[in-house]
């Protein structure tokens, strides 16, 4: 081994070695157990940050481990590059919009563009140590995928899970596409709260409050609360709009006592209560706000052709021509806003397909309890999200760049046409179906434009792995799989999506286990995003800067389920804990010198410090292997951390120096020698093991250098995860009591020699023990080593009633 470790050389080389010789493949002939996840397809929409890294690295911990285990790993690994994250990368790239473009010519673009990307971010994963089967990976705009997507789709109609209806539906007019509920975020913007006046029919005026006063073309109720004195005697009477509209006051205990004027107008539709207030009360409709955001059908004609914030302003103008706006009071208030846009939803009532996900709720509650929830909290999120549901799963989009929704319509009779199975996939604008209704031609029939909801293909990602639908054993092997790691951020959206396309497809839930990881937060708050992430250095930079392996060390220094705030000093830690782990092994391997690895000494022949260490190391497996079974890679990682540097590195490796160095000091020198040889070459070979899954670069380097010809497996990452090393001693506790001792005597010793200007390499005179005839009994079997960590020139026990220990310098002589 070379004195200094050099990450960008060995890296690289064990990253090509793995992929060469099929570590990481998945063995579909193979007896073993298969442990499958559902890897998370990343979105191609842009570069990768650090925050990506964080969460795949903490699962790709478990797939090692799960390997080591002696699990057949299936671990796909997909790309999800379909739908309008990568339509607006495309037109970003071009400075193009969608609409400008022919739409084959833009589809070709989004196609060349997306590989472009996918091989970047492939090359970055491989980068980091993923060790993803990449003989299974797949791509959502892929022929394979599209075609799976469009038998869901197929599916699921002919189930009746899936209708088209026109109804409102939640719609951002930037990307002029309709919205699944769980895509909407809340977002704090300045407004105002204007007071209208209406009039009764008596000719009394009554003010209402709104904050969206362009809406009053589509005014059609006023709502007050029935326990509202002011306004009881009014609930049944007609109100008259500034805009000369006739109305009904109605009341519902929806509309607040204390906000505004407690009366309030409903529009459709304004938001969700109005949408609410028209289902529950069979109220008209009056659509006034087009899909590209402009006012339509107003009575005020200059309103017709803007966009809603300008028609807006002149509304209010108007308002105050006529007398109507009594007062502009300035706010501040939450908004419902589209998560990729952040630009203010709008409901329209458009033609879309819907999976009826309403009345699904109590199995998706059912089912939530049938999966094991890592952090267990998580759940609470997903079964409040699913309780308060309000709107079927609209899957349609009116996208370029996606898979097509397979039907096509007679313009004579508006039926449906489907296509045949084995036409699948279709682009429903340049394909025809195979066959067509009696009495039509192709001029008869168009087809449907829209494109499916990017999620509604990556919701079927189980289902994709396990070759779902075509007669593939691997489906009866995989379904349901056993993890599915993914960011708590989409609890609401991919994982309850998938839940749900599992219920529907396989009456059964999609994994058994749901391991869900936090955010990297840019400052306090603040999650990392694409456009944050370029004012820091990239994830490329960090592994070529400190290595993969100490990016890998960050990301699993954090506990479950919770958010971080990046810290790059947490990264040098794991570079300082790579260079440990090397200079250590180094420094054991040069003083291990003549051991024959193979060579075993019986555990009761082992000197005490030596039968100690292994006794740790085994204690160590035994918890780390407890926590990431219960994937908690954080605290298993801590447990690695305190044995290395504590009890391997600050004592054990200084404890027996001398006993190594030296052997003809002692009686029985050579035997106690190769006790330590022994314990120490066991100890670092499952001191890597253990560390692999974290560290897997810096120990398959080591692995292949000292250990690989001993144990004849190919690489680290196919031998055993350490366990049941050493039988428990019956004087386990007198060891554990003895090197707790010897620990608060090496620690006098520094003290000792510190105080008295002693360098620790020098010499000192005389160690004293004072302790029980017990405790010295057991310090004994220690004094050999004990001398040799002080450089002492004697050790000696001396009786006392409790333990104590005393040192004395040298005495220079003139």
């Amino acid at each position: 081994m070379n004195d200094k470790y050099e990450s960008t050389i060995s890296e690289p080389k064990w990253q090509e070695f793995w992929q060469q010789n099929g570590i990481n493949k998945y063995d579909p002939n193979s007896d073993k157990t298969i442990y499958s996840i559902d890897t998370p397809p990343p979105t191609v929409s842009g570069k990768i940050h650090i925050g990506h890294i964080f969460s795949y690295t903490q699962a790709e911990v478990i797939a090692r481990f799960k390997r080591m285990q002696g699990f057949n790993v299936f671990y796909p690994f997909g790309f999800d590059d379909n739908g309008l994250p990568t339509e607006r990368l495309v037109e970003k790239e071009l400075n193009r919009k969608a609409s400008e473009m022919p739409r084959k010519e833009f589809i070709e673009t989004c196609l060349q563009i997306t590989e472009k990307y996918r091989t970047e971010f492939k090359h970055l994963w491989q980068s980091i140590g993923i060790s993803a089967d990449w003989d299974l990976e797949y791509s959502t705009i892929s022929p394979y995928v599209r075609k799976l997507s469009q038998k869901s789709f197929l599916e699921l109609l002919k189930k009746g899970a899936i209708i088209k209806k026109t109804a409102p539906a939640l719609w951002d007019i930037e990307v002029q596409a309709s919205v699944a509920q769980a895509e909407i975020d809340d977002k704090e913007f300045d407004s105002f709260f204007h007071d209208l006046t209406f009039t009764l029919e008596n000719g009394e005026n009554i003010t209402i409050a709104t904050t969206r006063p362009e809406l009053l073309p589509a005014c059609v109720a006023v709502f007050v609360n029935a326990e509202d004195e002011r306004y009881n005697d009014l609930i049944g009477q007609n109100i008259i709009t500034p805009l000369g509209d006739k109305v009904k006051i109605m009341s519902d205990p929806k509309v607040s006592l204390d906000k505004g004027s407690g009366a309030v107008m409903c529009c459709t539709y304004g938001d969700e209560t109005d949408l609410y207030w028209v289902k529950t009360y069979n109220l008209s409709e009056k659509i006034i706000i087009a899909n590209d955001g402009k006012i339509k059908n107003s009575p005020i004609e200059e309103m017709n052709g803007l966009y809603v914030n300008k028609a807006r302003v002149l509304m209010v103008e108007k308002l105050k021509e006529m007398g109507a706006l009594t007062n502009s009071k300035p706010i501040r208030h939450s908004v419902k806003v589209y998560e990729r846009t952040g630009r203010p939803i709008e409901i329209i009532s458009v033609a879309q397909w819907f999976i009826k996900t309403l009345e699904l709720k109590d199995k998706l509650l059912e089912n939530a309890d049938k999966i094991n929830w890592y952090p267990d909290y998580m759940k609470k999120r997903y079964t409040d999200w699913v309780e308060n549901l309000k709107w079927d799963w609209c899957v349609s989009r009116q996208r370029f760049f996606g898979v097509s929704i397979p039907v096509w319509y007679s313009k004579k009779t508006g039926e449906m046409i489907f296509p045949d199975e084995s036409q699948l996939p279709v682009d429903t604008i340049s394909d025809k179906p195979m066959t067509l209704p009696e009495g039509h031609t192709y001029d008869d029939i168009e087809p449907d434009l829209d494109v499916l909801d990017t999620w509604a293909t990556s919701s079927i990602t189980p289902q994709i792995n396990a070759h779902w639908g075509e007669n593939n054993p691997l489906a009866d092997k995989l379904l349901p799989m056993d993890l599915r790691p993914q960011a708590h951020d989409i609890i609401r959206t991919w994982a309850l999506y998938t839940i749900i396309q599992s219920e529907l497809h396989n009456n059964d839930i999609p994994w058994r286990n749901l391991m869900i990881s936090g955010h990297v937060l840019f400052k306090k708050g603040e999650k990392i995003s694409k456009s944050k992430a370029q004012t820091m250095m990239t994830p490329e930079e960090l592994i070529e800067k400190y290595s993969a392996d100490a990016v890998r060390f960050w990301a699993c220094r954090a506990s479950l389920g919770k958010d971080v705030q990046f810290d790059e000093k947490e990264i040098l830690n794991g570079k300082k804990l790579v260079t440990k782990l090397w200079n250590a092994t180094n420094f054991a391997m040069m003083n291990i010198g003549d051991y024959k690895p193979g060579l075993k000494v019986e555990h009761d022949k082992l000197e005490m410090a030596d039968q100690w260490i292994l006794l740790r190391v085994q204690e160590t497996a035994i918890k780390m292997t407890e926590n990431l079974e219960k994937l908690e890679f954080g605290v298993a990682m801590s447990e690695f951390e305190k044995f290395f540097w504590h009890d391997l590195c600050d004592y054990y490796l200084e404890l027996i120096k001398d006993r190594m160095y030296k052997p003809e000091k002692y009686e029985n020198g050579d035997a106690k020698k190769l006790s330590a040889q022994y314990a120490l070459y066991t100890t670092l070979s499952l001191v890597i093991k253990m560390i692999a899954p974290y560290l897997p670069h810096i120990t398959e380097e080591i692995y292949q250098s000292h250990f690989k010809q001993n144990e004849g497996i190919v690489s680290i990452h196919l031998t055993e995860f350490p366990k049941n090393i050493i039988d428990i001693p019956a004087n386990n506790e007198q060891i554990y009591s003895g090197m707790n001792m010897v620990f608060e005597i090496i620690e006098g010793v520094r003290k000792f020699k510190a105080d008295n200007k002693i360098r620790l390499g020098e010499d000192i005179d005389t160690v004293k023990i004072l302790g029980t005839d017990e405790q010295l009994k057991i310090m004994a079997n220690f004094t050999d080593d004990l001398q040799g960590v002080s450089r002492a020139k004697s050790v000696e026990l001396n009786k006392s009633d409790k333990f104590a220990c005393e040192f004395t310098a040298l005495v220079i002589q003139d």
